[in-house]
């Protein structure tokens, strides 16, 4: 190789082997009873093993200190007040229960009758839900709210069109 360096190969040879150093020798006799026997030395743990119980220990610390913090708040509460909501909490007075609304019409050439509770449209069951907000959904019409049980029949003898509801009622999901 030009401007390189090249390497020479070189037989190698074998080393002659060094003779053993011989084993001290033991000595023969017990030592005197006169000297006490050296005490053992402390046991030291190895740095990984220290470590380790330092990081566990440290953990526990925290644990319990976070759970203590957590459930100061539930420890410090007073059991006689726990019931009773705060007055300024309290919000609006609640509302009278309402009446249900009870109804039968002719819609769209069908005959609607019910109540909040339920509704038939020609004599077979309609399935209304009422949400959350008040407000009323139904099997025909179940991604639209309406305020009333009455608008949702109404709105579900439009989107039948024509078409009878089924005997079997509304399906379990």
């Amino acid at each position: 190789m030009p401007g390189g360096t090249q390497l020479q190969s070189r037989p190698v040879q074998a080393r002659p082997a060094e003779p053993a150093a011989p084993a001290p020798p033991r000595p023969r006799h017990d030592p005197p009873a006169s000297r006490a026997p050296a005490p053992p030395p402390p046991p030291s743990l190895p740095p990984s093993r220290s470590r380790r119980l330092f990081l566990r220990a440290a953990f526990a610390l925290g644990v319990i200190g976070g759970t203590a913090t957590a459930l100061l708040p539930v420890l410090r509460a007073d059991p006689r007040t726990a019931g009773a909501p705060p007055a300024e909490a309290a919000g609006p007075p609640p509302e009278p229960a309402k009446e249900a609304e009870l109804f039968d019409e002719m819609y769209g050439g069908r005959h609607i009758q019910g109540t909040d509770a339920g509704v038939l449209i020609d004599g077979r069951p309609l399935h209304v839900m009422r949400r959350a907000d008040g407000s009323h959904l139904s099997v025909v019409n179940h991604y639209e709210s309406f305020p009333t049980a009455l608008a949702t029949a109404r709105a579900a003898v439009d989107d039948l069109d024509g078409a009878q509801l089924s005997l079997a009622g509304p399906a379990f999901h």
